[in-house]
């Protein structure tokens, strides 16, 4: 099973009432009751509202910028009876929030809970229980995103049964809209959701340590349109997706797929089930453990009494702390590390970068310093530059290709992405992409040879596993996505076979 390393234990000695703020919902019929009835192996509980929606009613919830919402039963439990949480802005958190009862309005065709930055920055929703599901050929999607533009983390949700979309999380990556927000989801048991368990669509989006189990189509409700189609993880639109750490089972259709130019990587992934299209496999193999994860509610009394306490800190993102914010901004990119031997001093660095880059500024030694300079070049390029010794080194966060790098190798140990590397091997400025993007979904079959040295890069697009480098020889393929390398030396030999286009540049 999917567990992160700090995944928390359930403990009878954790009161968290005296953290909870309640948010007022003008008109709510609200009634505080005790946890009384879940489980004799929980924490202690904090008390929750439940919010009772009338048969043949639906109940709008509106969370807006850096409101709490939290500690909440929604019951949905009378006939058509249905609920809508809207969030507005950034800096709102959404926590402890169970929906009890099978959702059965057939009304509309949109999303239950919006979970959105609408105006950029971060917000954070937790602690969920959507597990109830929703009836056969009922069209609502459990979870969305529509309009996100900011940062979203989900985490310790629970969506299970729906219709017509669990986490149906990629209209941002929509090439027509303009937003571009990422989702980021954690500790998740997605099962039995139909047309997909979780659909990404925007660079930086990612799934981990979570569990995604489709027992069988037979299993699943259709959609509105009596439809069935239920896919594990949906890769749509964009480039940059991952599912990281998780455990995938599905029967009967797709466990992994990437489609509509969308591609992605599974890194450290158990799947049983096919995967297709442009997904890069990184120590990916069988037999997942479908167990739920011990951060996830299983009801939705456990999930509004905040029976479970969180796996990673709770804090709203509306008072993140400086330190907190600096520690979640510096871990995004591919660390870099330059360390020279210790009997020098004082020696010098210099690389550049086909992209961005960050000081590593906390978090694992070694750390930038403020003399250590990051200059934009203004051509998409930056060069940092830098004075290192004395066994002392200096570390960035790296987005894009390394082109260029001036130093001793001599003198200088270099890290990328926690392995020791030769400067040789990561300065390749030239570029070689195979575009199957327009190819109507035909294969496109190729080899090249290069007199240099090649390696593939996610930068420029999705690279399959069964692809192959070796001695200076690629071969591969493509569909509906782009595969792409860099390398030195001069291309030498070259063959297609297919409708893909083929760019070389040479910086």
């Amino acid at each position: 099973m999917a567990r992160d390393d700090t995944a928390r234990e359930r403990s009878s000695e954790q009161s968290l009432l005296d953290r909870r703020s309640y948010l007022k919902l003008a008109g709510a019929a609200a009634a505080s009751v005790g946890a009384a009835g879940v489980s004799t192996s929980s924490a202690a509980a904090a008390s929750y509202d439940t919010i009772k929606v009338p048969a043949n009613s639906k109940k709008v919830i509106e969370v807006g910028p850096g409101e709490t919402f939290e500690n909440k039963l929604i019951d949905i439990t009378a006939d058509g009876a249905h609920v809508k949480l809207m969030t507005q802005g950034s800096g709102w958190t959404v926590r402890n929030v169970g929906v009890k009862g099978e959702n059965d309005n057939m009304d509309g065709t949109y999303g239950t809970f919006y979970l959105r930055c609408t105006d950029g920055g971060e917000a954070l929703a937790e602690n969920i229980y959507m597990g109830d599901g929703a009836a056969d050929r009922c069209g609502h999607a459990a979870v969305s995103d529509w309009a996100n533009a900011g940062t979203v983390t989900i985490r310790n949700i629970h969506i299970q049964g729906w219709a017509a979309d669990g986490m149906y999380m990629s209209h941002a990556g929509n090439h027509v809209k303009q937003t571009m927000g990422v989702t980021q989801v954690e500790n998740a048991y997605l099962k039995n959701n139909n047309i997909e368990n979780c659909r990404l669509g925007t660079p930086g989006s990612y799934i981990k340590d979570s569990v995604v189990h489709v027992e069988s189509q037979d299993a699943v409700p259709a959609n509105q349109n009596g439809q069935t189609n239920a896919r594990g993880i949906w890769f749509k639109e964009q480039s940059g997706l991952k599912a990281i750490n998780c455990d995938i089972s599905v029967s009967g259709s797709h466990a992994v797929f990437a489609s509509d130019s969308g591609s992605g990587t599974l890194k450290n992934c158990r799947v049983e089930g096919s995967i297709t299209g442009p997904v890069e496999e990184v120590n990916v193999t069988g037999t997942p453990d479908l167990t739920p994860p011990d951060s996830v509610p299983m009801s939705a009394e456990e999930a509004a009494s905040g029976e479970i306490s969180s796996s990673s800190s709770t804090t709203s993102p509306s008072s993140t702390s400086p330190d907190t914010t600096q520690q979640k901004q510096d871990a995004k990119g591919t660390p870099l590390e330059l360390v020279p031997d210790e009997s020098a001093s004082r020696v010098k660095y210099e690389f550049t970068v086909d992209g961005s880059v960050r000081k590593r500024t906390s978090g694992a030694d070694p750390l930038a310093e403020e003399a250590d300079e990051v200059t934009d070049n203004g051509d998409g390029t930056v060069t940092v530059s830098g004075v290192a010794g004395n066994g002392y080194g200096d570390a960035f966060l790296v987005d894009g290709a390394i082109t260029a790098m001036d130093l001793d190798e001599s003198v200088w140990t270099v890290r990328y992405d926690d392995s020791e590397v030769a400067p040789s091997d990561l300065t390749l400025s030239k570029k070689l992409v195979i575009d199957g993007s327009d190819s109507g979904r035909q294969v496109s079959e190729y080899v090249f040879t290069v007199s240099g040295t090649a390696r593939k890069a996610t930068d420029l697009g999705s690279v399959q596993a069964s692809d192959t480098v070796e001695d200076g020889k690629i071969s591969g393929a493509v569909f509906d996505g782009k595969d792409g390398y860099r390398f030195s030396g001069d291309v030498t030999g070259f063959s297609l076979d297919g409708p893909a286009n083929v760019r070389v540049e040479d910086a």
